[in-house]
């Protein structure tokens, strides 16, 4: 092999696959300032270069007249072929810019005449040619990883062009994933990451196959009541069901300026984020409680999971939302997403214990379905002074007390003889004080309620899931109380 010193000016540089790494050229025009060149770059006998990219680019840097240089003789797509190996066996590529390089090297083995063409039978060739197995193996992959990475060429040009030099290139198993939806997924994936509207790949792919989807409403459930969740008791457990409500949910609940974490596990590895209602909990409440048509109020309307569940029923709507975000993602959301004239529902911006939006208005509502904030600042929703989450319990009673002045005023009348009954429910927990022990919401809006002259109709307590509950074992064996796992659902109504 011999080496001869080619001036730097004549070697010709064609089309690169990648970006060449400034990082990489001063650690070589570094070494290469102590110790020398140790590894000549290779030329073709037209001076292309086709391997030692990043030397060539050091010696440019360092102002080096010539360069130690192998020349060989080689077919100009073969020469093509020895670069592109050369970039997948020592530079660092993100992932679509691997696949690129593997269709690129696969299309010149196939010009080449070594590779296999459709129609080959390599049981009965003369002429032995390389399997799938062999060009994964050429650069060092198994053929699972190697299809898993080739097929993420399959992305769209104008997607790979946009992930291309961003973070979300180097994420493998969700590049295959995008790679086999259409085109139009692809881009709307694409959009959603690269505008920052959602933050992770999970997020972006389900609002992107969400976006055109429609909740349509029923005037009743398809289903038997008994058969899905047994006799209504007042001890119930729901079930979670991923099923389209949920779906069209969790546009909102799992937003991730609304869902923030509150809390954290196992060293900051896992998030524990805000507490999500089921949307079956609310469906099983509306659809015992109500009848098609009639209007429900949500004094808090929050992550939105009663306004979409109860229009997705054939009810109509009226909420209240203090907060700017949850407020636009919500009124977003029904008017994409939900199937229902906008007549049906409507959503103001303010706060749900004044109601001066309804302040001239009496008994136009049917049905009040609500789960407030708990206390002391359980689920921190916003920021606001003004939200139920952020005041001391006094001022929280003395909001709710007034909130219970206007439904007083808002609800229709019930009739006991004649079965009519329009309903006020409230999912609410309990919180902890230190030595004051058990704040039970419950008490104090049973205690209010009685106070404008509201019957107590019925109680249900909700058994819940507790994912962190092993966490807590040790604290309340100490402090001697055990793991609350249940809401409380009250159900007033005014005769």
């Amino acid at each position: 092999m011999e080496v001869i010193p080619v001036p730097v000016s004549d070697v010709k540089v064609r089309f690169r696959l990648r970006t060449p790494s400034d990082a990489k050229v001063n650690e070589i025009a570094e070494s290469i300032s102590q110790v020398s060149l140790i590894n000549p770059i290779t030329l073709d006998s037209n001076y292309n270069l086709l391997a030692g990219f990043h030397r060539l680019l050091a010696f440019k840097k360092l102002e080096r007249d010539t360069i130690p240089s192998i020349i060989k003789d080689v077919d100009n797509r073969f020469s093509e072929l020895v670069e592109v190996d050369e970039n997948l066996k020592r530079n660092e590529l993100n992932h679509i810019e691997t696949a690129d390089h593997i269709v690129k090297r696969e299309e010149l083995l196939r010009k080449l005449g070594l590779t296999y063409e459709r129609g080959d039978n390599r049981f009965t060739s003369d002429e032995e040619k390389l399997r799938i197995e062999d060009i994964a193996d050429g650069i060092g992959l198994s053929r699972k990883s190697y299809t898993q990475r080739r097929q993420i060429a399959n992305i769209h040009p104008e997607v790979k062009d946009m992930l291309v030099e961003t973070k979300w290139a180097d994420s493998l198993v969700d590049l295959v994933k995008l790679s086999s939806e259409t085109d139009e997924i692809q881009k709307k994936v694409c959009n959603l990451l690269i505008t920052g509207k959602s933050r992770t790949w999970k997020s972006a792919f389900f609002h992107a196959k969400l976006d055109d989807f429609k909740l349509k409403s029923s005037p009743r459930l398809d289903f038997c009541v008994k058969e899905r969740w047994g006799f209504p008791q007042s001890i119930m457990q729901f079930k979670t069901y991923d099923d389209d409500l949920k779906k069209v949910c969790n546009l909102v609940n799992h937003d991730d300026d609304l869902r923030v974490k509150k809390g954290e596990l196992r060293f900051g590895e896992l998030s524990i984020k805000l507490h999500q209602m089921n949307p079956d909990q609310c469906r099983f409440a509306i659809d015992y409680y109500t009848q098609p048509n009639d209007v429900i109020l949500e004094p808090f309307n929050g992550r939105s999971t009663t306004a979409i569940t109860a229009l997705s029923m054939g009810r109509r709507f009226i909420g209240f939302e203090i907060n700017p975000k949850s407020y636009s993602m919500t009124k977003e959301v029904l008017e994409k997403h939900m199937d229902v004239p906008q007549d049906d529902w409507r959503l103001i911006e303010g706060c749900g214990c004044e109601m001066k939006a309804l302040e001239n208005d009496s008994e136009i509502v049917d049905a009040v379905f609500s789960s407030p904030p708990y206390y002391n600042n359980a689920e921190p929703y916003s920021d606001n002074p003004r939200d139920l989450c952020n005041m001391e319990v006094e001022q929280f009673d003395e909001r709710i007390d007034l909130m219970f002045s206007h439904l007083t005023r808002l609800i229709k009348k019930s009739n006991y003889k004649e079965r009519i009954f329009h309903p006020i429910i409230f999912v609410l927990g309990t919180a902890r004080q230190g030595e004051k022990g058990i704040l039970d919401m419950s008490f104090t809006f049973q205690a209010i309620a009685k106070k404008y002259g509201l019957t107590l109709w019925d109680q249900q307590f909700v058994k819940l899931n507790c994912p962190y509950l092993q966490c807590s074992l040790q604290r309340n064996y100490e402090l001697k109380f055990v793991q609350k796992n249940y809401e409380s659902q009250l159900v007033w109504v005014k005769f």
